[in-house]
């Protein structure tokens, strides 16, 4: 039987340990999230570097959570444990115009950047900022279906907003495409037609329904997975938002579970 919650505790594991999770999903007992974000955790681009959130209050009423987020961590990478702001725009930059819109190489540059993080001994942290900025998502349970909305204000206008809903990746390790098992996408592949994620284990799949795009608003959609053996473990969508303006109001989408007979 699946459940949700919302945890303040729970920071994850693997390169993005330390972060606030967004809502965190069980199936009997168990914790399916392994290194992902969770449902609904949010990042933003400003200035160049990625910013994350922090929880500021949470409301939980029968079937629906409310959070409140401030934006004020921002990723910096490490190398041989001092902090680097050139390496970390470098991996910006990478990251945004090369290994996203490399979606046949995204397994080979997974491997080598893994390579060479060991090598250089480099490390994701997460600084404290001022405040970038606030989110408020409401989360609505009706079954096997959560309904999300979300809405926020920047400092700064075109900003760039990424919507996460991720769980483990060694557990949604398949796909389903227009209803035929396939394997995983590799990395971050933009979504074309009918798909899901499948977890023969646990007996289930998870989909995402797009439901209201602000009119200021432009949004591209992802579905992805990596694994790697000590940094990244998730697999799940993501909505590529940019907003012409500093607020968006009321973006909205739902994260169907469906089971899956074994």
């Amino acid at each position: 039987m699946l459940s949700f919650d919302i945890s303040k505790e729970y920071k994850g594991s693997g390169v993005s340990q330390g972060l606030e999770r967004g809502l965190l999903v069980y199936n009997d007992g168990i914790l399916l999230v392994e290194e992902g974000m969770g449902l609904g955790a949010c990042a933003f681009q400003i200035g160049g570097y990625t910013h994350f959130t922090s929880n500021k209050s949470i409301y939980e009423s029968g079937d629906s959570f409310e959070v409140v987020c401030k934006i004020d961590k921002m990723l910096i990478w490490t190398i041989w444990g001092m902090k680097s702001k050139p390496l970390t725009r470098s991996l910006e930059f990478i990251t945004t115009n090369i290994y996203m819109k490399q979606e046949k190489r995204q397994n080979k540059l997974l491997a080598l950047g893994n390579i060479l993080r060991k090598i250089f001994n480099v490390k994701a942290s997460f600084v404290n900022v001022p405040t970038q900025g606030e989110v408020k998502i409401t989360y609505e349970i009706v079954g096997n279906e959560i309904f999300v909305n979300l809405s926020c204000e920047t400092k700064k206008t075109g900003t760039k907003i990424f919507v996460m809903n991720e769980l483990g990746g060694s557990i949604f390790n398949q796909g389903i495409v227009d209803g035929l098992i396939t394997p995983p996408p590799t990395g971050w592949e933009k979504i074309a037609g009918s798909c899901e994620l499948y977890s023969y284990i646990q007996g289930l799949t998870f989909a995402f329904i797009q439901k209201n795009i602000p009119t200021n608003v432009r949004s591209t959609l992802y579905w992805g997975r990596e694994q790697t053996a000590s940094n990244y473990c998730w697999a799940g969508f993501e909505s590529e938002l940019f907003c012409s303006g500093r607020k968006v109001n009321n973006y909205s989408y739902s994260i169907r579970f469906r089971e899956v007979a074994q």
